[in-house]
């Protein structure tokens, strides 16, 4: 689904616009989709310019039930937790509220988590970009990424075993690719009450675009294609339906999901198009010198 917002900074920062857009696919192999993803709606439009454009996504785990029932809990929790206790980002610097806010929310995902289901357990990584500034973190291997000047960065980390066994220098990220465990764990939500968050921030310039993503997609499609796809698509919807496309041409043995955010200068030129309907689509908001956010 393709939907927009935009961002207004001070009057000596120029004015950055949101584009986003949201996808998921069951893949080729799986019978049913575990993953499952939150975006801003229109009905936020005045929550959003004061306390921040919000994305999660979250690959669940456990089987059918557990897993649909974890990543749906995930997603509905952090976000309506973390709108609750953050408070307008009218400060200089809105990062550290924001990670406090998150950290809240995830926390408390993690509990909701473990008390809907019983031996289920998710991923989570979820975004928040506000004015010029980005918070990600994540838990477990669900990534976040950012493509800038052509250049495209892992700013989330797996909390998995081959990663860490890369970290330890005991296999190479080319064998990490194929490992037989690659897919193990060492944290994930619903699986204890010891959460590791790993957190990460960046200030955002015009051109940057931020992609969130399962393993289903990056652990079929290598990093320099999903750069070319970024670089290439002419918008965020159709990054997300061709990175998919690329992902189940590759076998797609798991569900595959993905959000992307374009950070612009210009407001979108024509109404967004909604593809699944599972949302309304965001009206841009076109800033006046008169206006100031809302509560």
């Amino acid at each position: 689904m393709l939907e927009k917002g935009s961002a207004k900074l001070d009057s000596s920062k120029p004015i950055l616009y949101f584009h986003y857009a949201g996808l998921t696919n069951i893949g080729m192999i799986r019978d049913h989709n575990e993953d499952a993803y939150k975006l801003p709606t229109d009905d936020e439009a005045g929550t959003l310019a004061s306390k921040g454009h919000l994305y999660v996504l979250a690959d669940g785990m456990g089987g059918h039930q557990k897993g649909e029932v974890a990543s749906a809990v995930t997603i509905e929790t952090v976000n309506s937790e973390y709108y609750t206790i953050v408070t307008p980002l009218e400060s200089s610097d809105p990062v550290e509220a924001i990670i406090e806010a998150l950290t809240t929310a995830i926390e408390k995902a993690n509990n909701q988590v473990m008390n809907a289901t019983e031996g289920g357990g998710t991923t989570i990584v979820a975004a928040v970009l506000h004015d010029d500034s980005l918070v990600a973190m994540n838990v477990g291997d669900s990534r976040a990424y950012l493509l800038r000047n052509s250049e495209l960065r892992l700013i989330s980390k797996d909390h998995s075993l081959v990663r860490r066994l890369v970290e330890v220098g005991k296999i190479t990220e080319e064998e990490a690719l194929t490992h037989p465990r690659r897919n193990v764990l060492y944290q994930a939500l619903g699986q204890g009450s010891d959460v590791d968050i790993h957190i990460s921030s960046e200030k955002l310039q015009v051109g940057d675009i931020v992609i969130l993503c399962s393993d289903g997609l990056w652990g079929e499609v290598t990093e320099p294609e999903i750069k070319n796809v970024l670089q290439d698509a002419p918008s965020p919807l159709a990054a997300a339906k061709q990175l998919i496309d690329i992902a189940n041409a590759s076998g797609g043995p798991d569900n595959i999901t993905a959000i992307i955010i374009q950070v612009s200068n210009e407001g979108p030129s024509r109404a967004s198009v909604d593809l699944d309907d599972t949302q309304p689509s965001l009206p841009v908001q076109r800033p006046d010198s008169d206006s100031s956010p809302k509560n």
